[in-house]
């Protein structure tokens, strides 16, 4: 269902984090904010292009993932690590507000160790949330996520992008709705498209990755805004790695298919800040730590005395992989034909899921589907060649760079 347009934008003003929204919850020595992720990371992206004259146009896309806590699920055996995830995009003519997105999505992808890692969301309105939007619900995203888009703002401004929104404003603008849904074990894609282009926007996703324990996982996030001229812009593509803690120090608990934390040793249990929470005390916490619907139904359904909750497992952004220390000429070539064919990808899957086709859209739409059979093509040619054949590899290059 295409989001129909809301009112015309609030003036910009800069980005505030208000701290008289967040609710302090104590723990132990710590003090947490409900909504204060433990770990956070931005990524932020822009681009110009210029028309006769002075006159150009400039694309801003920006976006802020912060991991909340782990959740242990006897369920699954498995800890949920919760993440809250907010994109901003904006585009500009003579650096004034201009209505040149039409497509904005997230993806999430298991990386690394997949086997022992799922991602998960849920349909509950609280999860999600987009702006400018007409319909959907209204959750109280500030109390779930005001720390978090306030990052997201300010990473956007950095750019200076002049972002039309405020924390406050964004969190009163959402509306609980999304337009196309993708969940597997190990991907998850969510996207808005508007019948009308828009100049600003902003979305929320909450999602989980459930890692088993004593393991370490990776997940990659992306934020892209889509639109005419510029096609795609990404605000960038970020890995992180999630460690589930420990199993136990001895053998017996790790190999357990009984293991759960209450095993762990008090020192482990306070190396990763691991809140025992009784179950006369579970709805009180579960209210303060915004604890996810699907452990709150779980746990309430089992006969469990003890819910866990871990405050400070390893959770940390890593660099990009990198190709083999054996990198050739024809492997960088590889690398940047598969780059450009998924770029073509992500276009034609934005594009083509929408509702209704405009004529830009299905221009889009073959130029890429075109494109993306000229690529494959030339990477079986290149996969193909001898890695000495430096004559070969560069008449490819040439041929891709005409593609590109």
């Amino acid at each position: 269902m295409n989001s129909l347009l809301r009112k015309p934008f609030k003036k910009a003003v800069s980005a505030l984090l208000i701290t008289s929204i967040f609710s302090t919850i104590l723990f132990g020595n710590y003090a947490f904010a409900a909504d204060q992720p433990v770990n956070h990371t931005e990524a932020s992206n822009s681009l110009t292009w210029k028309e006769a004259g002075n006159n150009h146009y400039d694309i801003y896309s920006a976006y802020s993932i912060g991991f909340m806590g782990a959740e242990w699920s006897s369920a699954r055996r498995a800890w949920g690590f919760n993440y809250r995830l907010v994109g901003t995009g904006a585009s500009r003519y003579n650096d004034k507000a201009t209505s040149r997105i039409r497509i904005a999505a997230f993806e999430i992808e298991g990386t690394s160790n997949t086997s022992k890692l799922a991602l998960w969301s849920s349909a509950d309105s609280k999860y999600i949330g987009s702006a400018p939007e007409s319909s959907g619900s209204k959750p109280g995203y500030s109390s779930l996520a005001g720390a978090v888009i306030g990052f997201a703002i300010t990473a956007i401004n950095n750019l200076s992008a002049g972002y039309a929104w405020s924390v406050v404003g964004l969190i009163d603008a959402m509306r609980s709705t999304v337009d196309d849904v993708i969940s597997t074990d190990n991907r998850l894609w969510r996207k808005w498209d508007w019948s009308s282009d828009i100049s600003d926007t902003g979305q929320y996703f909450w999602f989980i990755a459930d890692v088993e324990p004593n393991q370490t996982a990776q997940i990659s996030t992306e934020y892209m805004i889509f639109g005419p001229g510029y096609e795609l812009l990404s605000a960038g593509v970020r890995y992180r790695n999630l460690e589930a803690g420990s199993a136990g120090r001895s053998l017996a608990a790790k190999t357990n298919e009984e293991w759960n934390p209450g095993m762990m040793s008090a020192t482990e249990k306070e190396e990763y800040g691991i809140e025992e929470i009784p179950r006369e005390q579970f709805d009180k916490r579960a209210k303060e730590l915004n604890i996810s619907s699907r452990s709150i139904e779980e746990f309430t359904n089992s006969d469990e005395d003890v819910f866990y909750y871990a405050h400070d497992f390893k959770e940390y952004e890593v660099s990009q992989p990198e190709l083999a220390a054996t990198s050739s000429s024809k492997t960088d070539l590889i690398q940047e034909i598969n780059q450009s064919l998924e770029r073509s990808s992500k276009i034609v899957e934005a594009f083509s899921t929408n509702e209704v086709l405009q004529e830009e859209d299905q221009a889009i739409i073959e130029k890429h589907t075109i494109k993306i059979m000229k690529l494959k093509e030339l990477l079986n040619k290149v996969q193909s060649l001898n890695e000495e054949d430096s004559g070969a590899i560069n008449a490819q290059r040439k041929a891709f760079q005409n593609e590109a």
